[in-house]
């Protein structure tokens, strides 16, 4: 299919503009009830397979936690605009956890998280999302929550666009149960096992290696890929070559 229908959900970006401070500890930002509404408008809801690229898609981590600012800021001004432009050829892993710290009490896993019980909630539930949903699927859900005020409420509406046949009460039974604490501990495990270890949050790895400027993402992702069939937005970024940094 072509993937054309999804690039004016940009101007989104512009229209609902995300007030996110630089600090952690940022204020959330606000996103008007119209966005989904212009979702449907123009079939971002219903992407559909696909295609496989030719050569290995360029693989991009975050590591994060579900109530930083600059997280937040990220995902939804960076990484979601660089996935709808260049897709094809990029692969997307979500590891919320960020700052969190875990403890073992009686043989169940305890988590602390920077921002509060809230924020361990949250990263639990995004966990639980991207674990049982596809993988596009699990990704555009959890951008559809870091775009909201409050999150704990829109897992419905968030839900009924991206994947209706899942209730949020599934959600929330994993979340809150053994499954949310396992999955949270694994990815304390991915976050401990970063080399170099993580510095501040949000964290991205291009194909393994730390980015030193988000802004950068779709250039390098566009240089990265090795394949020779490119999207046309890498063409005219070619044109206009930057230097793209590793950290």
């Amino acid at each position: 299919m072509s993937w054309s229908p999804l690039l004016p959900f940009l101007s989104l970006l512009l229209l609902f503009p995300l007030e996110v401070p630089r600090a952690a500890s940022a204020s959330i930002p606000q996103v008007s009830s119209e966005g989904a509404a212009t979702c449907k408008a123009h079939d971002l809801c219903l992407l559909g397979p696909r295609p496989v690229p030719p050569s290995p898609p360029v693989r991009v981590s975050l590591y994060y936690e579900s109530l930083c600012g600059a997280c937040r800021y990220f995902l939804v001004r960076n990484l979601f605009p660089t996935w709808l432009m260049v897709m094809e050829i990029m692969n997307i892993t979500l590891v919320p956890y960020g700052n969190a710290q875990e403890r073992n009490v009686n043989g169940t896993w305890e988590f602390t998280c920077q921002h509060g019980e809230l924020e361990c909630r949250l990263n639990k539930v995004e966990a639980c999302l991207l674990d049982k949903l596809e993988k596009d699927v699990g990704f555009l859900t959890v951008v559809c929550l870091e775009e909201m005020e409050d999150m704990e409420k829109k897992l419905e509406p968030c839900l009924q666009m991206y994947a209706p046949e899942v209730s949020p009460e599934s959600i929330m039974e994993c979340a809150t149960g053994k499954q949310g604490t396992q999955l949270m501990h694994e990815n304390a495990q991915l976050t401990d096992a970063l080399y170099p270890p993580h510095e501040y949050v949000p964290w991205v790895l291009v194909n393994e290696k730390p980015l030193k400027d988000p802004s950068q993402l779709l250039s390098l992702v566009c240089q990265l890929y090795q394949g020779t069939e490119k999207p046309d937005i890498c063409s005219s970024i070619a044109k206009s070559p930057r230097k793209v940094c590793y950290k």
